[in-house]
């Protein structure tokens, strides 16, 4: 049985604790980062768990900032009539404040629009980085 040395275990704790402090600076929450679960991989076990297979899980949850996205999915599959698909382009890219299946639900029932456009009106926006800023 071999131990470990108590320089290697101090430089994994250091890094252990550097890791929580960037990730928290992100804006990972900070229960996701305390319990060693980065969002992405939260999102993606919700998703395969609620039925979406692992490629369209991957995607849903690329980039994502909590499991919402997984969860908007889930809830986008059992209250309404959407494909897998049509389901994984609603609700990737949600943030926590945002209800993507909850505005997809609402405009269905209350409008004769087209579930495409109804899509296109109820996904979240995309967000992006700057690039090179000068």
């Amino acid at each position: 049985m071999k131990t470990d040395s108590g320089t290697s275990r101090f430089i994994r704790l250091w890094a252990g604790a550097a890791l929580t402090a960037v990730l928290g600076v992100m804006g990972f929450p900070p229960a996701a980062v305390a319990q060693g679960v980065v969002p992405q991989v939260s999102c993606y076990q919700r998703a395969t768990e609620g039925g979406l297979d692992d490629s369209l899980a991957a995607q849903l949850c690329r980039g994502a900032r909590s499991s919402t996205p997984a969860e908007c999915f889930v809830r986008a599959q059992d209250e309404g009539s959407l494909t897998q698909s049509q389901a994984v382009q609603l609700c990737q890219f949600a943030a926590p404040d945002e209800d993507p299946a909850g505005c997809y639900l609402q405009a269905r029932q209350q409008t004769f629009t087209d579930p495409s456009r109804v899509l296109q009106l109820c996904q979240p926006a995309v967000q992006h980085c700057p690039g090179n800023v000068e």
